[in-house]
């Protein structure tokens, strides 16, 4: 359906370790969960691997501004599609 779309999947974290947990294991673990989705959607859907781009964003942005404590809504992952027009 999306062509020669890229997509990035981008891993969160909460903020619940913050102060307790160096910052660059937060960045390493929302990677990780970002690469897990990465790898379950290519290898369910029979995707192209190369279209696919994965980034660890850490817990700098929360899901809710508003309320930037709710951990549960911390805890995802986004994927965002761009089409190549775009490119």
């Amino acid at each position: 359906q999306f062509g020669a779309a890229r997509i990035i999947v981008e891993g969160h974290t909460d903020s619940s370790r913050r102060g307790q947990v160096p910052e660059s294991l937060v960045k390493e673990l929302s990677l990780n969960r970002a690469n897990a989705v990465r790898e379950a959607l290519v290898n369910k859907f029979k995707m192209d691997a190369n279209r696919f781009a994965a980034a660890g964003m850490g817990w700098e942005r929360p899901a809710d501004s508003n309320d930037p404590e709710n951990q549960a809504k911390n805890r995802r992952v986004e994927i965002k599609v761009f089409s190549a027009e775009k490119q």
